[in-house]
């Protein structure tokens, strides 16, 4: 965040965070009241505005700023922001202000957020470098770039300031932006006009070059940072030390954590060797992990489920599943007693390795010791049945979820659609997908298409086409390809009077035929002689603006190709 430095602004600065950290104000009566009626926005009546009206001003200004964050929707608490200061006898504190640009900046709204900034300047709110600081990540979120570093101008012509948190916030919007050489300038221009920069700035930067592949430039700069009168922290080296890890350079890992304890005099402390174990863990290197793990025990310190459950879920992955056992038994002897997320990677671990039996003694394993299986278990047991051709059973095991106490999730059912459909159990596959949508959970356009292939293949194209209007008519995300995969069907059918229509039905439907869907029908009408129609087509197609393929090219007549003024 960015400070301001008068004292005022540096007063509502405290109360700022002093108000944020106050969970009370909340749970607050009047805050609850207001959110309710805020929930109710869209049957307002005269009665029910009358009601928020008079709430509004019994609510303290720590008050208001808890509606403004209690909102789900942030369009909703601008809406709140802006008809409570056209409120009469209702005013507006600056913390307000700050709390209404707060919330703005965790979203892409940076209009919004340019608009309270402005409003801040006609009602002579003092304006902090923390507030340009917030519209500046707001533009940086929506990715307007250059209106986020505009603020830096805009804040000079308002005569407020700059500091190293608005020129920190400046490079952070720079770096996430792929913009490393830009950001460096800010640092050059920061030395020049006498801003120090410090370890969030360095920080930064190295985090910059690592993203852009160049860890020798961010361990070169990690050695300046001393005689630049800012010795590096911690972080500096776990942003490489991730790095490296991601790009398998694990024997590099080592010398660094020596080189911080050297060279930086920083000694590994718990968050240090949790640290490695995590990042480790995750890519893949389970090994080098339980030696980090070793050390870190050795000087006296201690690992909870969560250190080793990294450690069990990386063995697991890499199909290692009598050392992820040897994991979980040291936990048992430690008296670390693994829990839900443990065991499902150990039944993962063995569904991957087709061990589906072994997977159930485990989730019979894991109700012997007290730790009831979630969802993502069950899914990991779901997967791997329908991966070992075992598709009914598994839809067993989930029509007995209740029976259970788990809830089957999108995933799950994503799941056993595809293991039935693989199964060429495409009945059963489509109605899986209708008890889904049922559930409110909607199968995306990928999905939805794997199955109207599979149905195709099968030559069942009738069927396609009515589970994909279906589907339409559920509200699913219907694509333009699952389109052009069911006429494609007809059309391999020879049934091009419905290809035809369906090329109608999507325009009514807001879909819009593409390049691979007129190529598709007019590919069909050149083979069965319907020039006329085909060229129709064709001249539709360019006044759409779609370029034709290659395989447009290659499959239709010469004569109408030149009849259109194609040039091949």
């Amino acid at each position: 965040m960015v400070l301001g430095s008068s004292n005022r602004v540096h007063e509502q600065k405290e109360n700022f965070v002093r108000v944020e950290g106050d969970e009370d104000e909340f749970r607050h009566p009047l805050v609850r009241e207001v959110c309710r009626l805020l929930e109710l926005r869209s049957g307002w009546n005269p009665k029910l505005e009358g009601q928020l009206r008079n709430l509004l001003r019994s609510l303290k200004a720590r008050q208001v700023c808890a509606v403004l964050r209690s909102q789900a929707d942030e369009r909703v608490a601008l809406e709140f922001f802006y008809w409570a200061d056209r409120q009469w006898r209702y005013k507006h504190y600056p913390v307000v202000y700050y709390a209404m640009l707060e919330v703005l900046s965790k979203t892409k709204l940076c209009q919004g957020a340019k608009r309270v900034l402005r409003l801040m300047a006609r009602r002579g709110i003092e304006r902090s470098p923390e507030a340009f600081g917030y519209v500046m990540v707001s533009y940086s979120r929506a990715g307007k770039l250059r209106h986020a570093m505009r603020m830096l101008t805009l804040m000079q012509k308002a005569g407020v300031e700059l500091n190293v948190s608005i020129c920190n916030t400046a490079i952070h919007a720079l770096v996430m932006g792929n913009k490393l050489e830009k950001a460096l300038r800010v640092l050059e221009r920061m030395q020049l006009v006498g801003i120090a920069p410090n370890v969030v700035t360095y920080n930064c930067l190295i985090k910059g070059y690592c993203e852009v592949h160049r860890v020798e430039d961010a361990l070169e700069l990690i050695d300046e940072m001393p005689s630049r009168g800012c010795p590096p922290d911690k972080v500096s080296y776990y942003t490489v030390m991730g790095f490296l890890c991601k790009e398998k350079r694990v024997k590099e890992v080592r010398e660094l954590v020596e080189k911080m304890t050297k060279d930086g005099g920083l000694l590994p402390d718990q968050v240090t060797y949790n640290n490695l174990v995590h990042m480790l863990s995750k890519h893949g290197y389970g090994d080098e992990a339980v030696e980090f793990l070793r050390e870190a025990e050795e000087k006296g310190f201690r690992f909870d489920k969560v250190g080793y459950s990294a450690i069990v879920h990386s063995f697991c992955k890499d199909g290692r599943i009598d050392m992820a056992k040897e994991i979980v038994n040291e936990m048992f002897s430690k008296g670390c007693t693994p829990d839900v997320v443990t065991y499902t990677a150990v039944l993962n671990g063995y569904c991957r390795l087709g061990k589906v039996d072994q997977a159930k003694k485990m989730l019979q394993h894991m109700y012997k010791h007290g730790c009831k299986p979630n969802t993502v278990s069950y899914t990991a047991l779901l997967n791997g049945l329908c991966r070992s051709q075992n598709s009914l059973e598994a839809r067993e095991m989930m029509n007995m979820s209740e029976e259970e106490w788990w809830t089957p999730n999108a995933i799950t059912y994503s799941v056993l659609m595809h293991g039935l459909r693989r199964e060429g159990k495409l009945v059963e596959a489509c109605d899986m997908v209708r008890e889904m949508v049922k559930k409110g959970f909607l199968p995306n356009p990928v999905e939805i298409n794997l199955l109207i292939q599979s149905l195709c293949r099968k030559g069942k194209i009738n069927e396609a086409k009515r589970f994909m209007e279906e589907c339409l008519n559920k509200g699913c995300a219907v694509n333009v390809v699952n389109f052009t995969t069911v006429i494609h069907g007809y059309c391999q059918m020879d049934d091009l009077e419905t290809a035809l229509s369906l090329l109608d039905d999507m325009y009514l439907s807001n879909k819009h035929p593409d390049a691979i869907t007129y190529t598709t029908v007019i590919n069909a009408l050149g083979k069965k002689g319907r020039i006329q129609e085909a060229t129709k087509l064709m001249i539709e197609m360019l006044g759409k603006g779609l370029d034709p393929t290659p395989v447009t090219y290659r499959t239709v007549p010469t004569g109408i190709v030149k009849r259109v003024g194609w040039t091949i």
